[in-house]
């Protein structure tokens, strides 16, 4: 049985509700051994989010350098990234290690649950889609960060999601996939491969903290299991839904509600 180790590139959210620690938690569940890098550090709570703080430059390729050069790696998942100094780095160590690199999987955070942006600079949305997407296997944007990203409204369904994917696609994306289309109480995932497909589930009545992380993961973690991409989001979406459904009954805090 072959072996594979996962890198996450994401912030770190000390609530272990989102990014990092939720995407390592995550690919532990479905047995894939992890390494993890901050890009981000997070100052927040599952009530507030106040702000964060991007990871000095020269630690973060000191890190990512030495882990690549270490560690036999065969899927990435990047989350939250923050600046452009941070996804250059990124992709330049990509491309240098895409050979052992099998699945790359990204989570194009720009806002936290809470509200908060999550990236600076003017050039930040232009450098990601011309540096980064073109290496990305699976891109997972919610419908907010899709608009952003590909500059159309997205309102009709499932008009909309198609051309938008379209346009993910154009941008070099493999795989997008927009998740998060709330209709008539249930949500829809849109996934563009060969043909589209969509995946939905019942809208639960709690907001929960770090959906997007814990559906990225789980995709990368499938794929990394040898499942098909179509096959991959599918488990993931059921993975997630039941998680959803035991933290839900699980509710004890007065915030965001927690997956795991």
């Amino acid at each position: 049985m072959v072996s594979h180790r996962a890198l996450v590139l994401a912030g770190l959210d000390p609530s272990g509700g989102a990014g990092l620690l939720l995407d390592i938690k995550m690919l532990t569940l479905l047995g894939i051994k992890s390494a993890g890098i901050p890009t981000t550090l997070t100052f927040q709570t599952t009530k507030t989010f106040e702000d964060w703080v991007t990871v000095e430059k020269k630690h973060f390729e000191r890190m990512l350098k030495l882990t690549l050069e270490d560690m036999p790696l065969t899927g990435v998942k990047i989350g939250m990234i923050g600046c452009p100094e941070i996804f250059s780095l990124i992709a330049h160590y990509l491309k240098k290690f895409r050979d052992q690199i099998k699945w790359i999987v990204l989570d194009p955070v720009l806002k936290a649950t809470l509200k908060k942006d999550l990236y600076r600079g003017e050039e930040f949305l232009e450098l990601l889609k011309e540096d980064l997407f073109p290496l990305v296997d699976i891109l997972t944007p919610n419908i907010a960060e899709a608009q952003v990203l590909t500059e159309l409204k997205i309102e009709k369904f499932p008009e909309d999601l198609h051309k938008a994917c379209l346009r993910l696609k154009a941008y070099g994306v493999k795989y997008p996939i927009i998740t998060g289309y709330r209709r008539r109480g249930r949500i829809y995932n849109y996934f563009l491969g060969e043909r589209p497909k969509i995946y939905s589930v019942r809208e639960l009545p709690l907001e929960f903290h770090g959906t997007g992380c814990a559906l990225s993961s789980l995709i990368l973690g499938y794929l990394l299991l040898g499942n098909s991409p179509e096959k991959a989001m599918q488990r993931a979406i059921q993975k997630l839904s039941l998680l959803l459904k035991k933290g839900a009954s699980l509710k004890a805090s007065s915030g965001l509600q927690l997956i795991l």
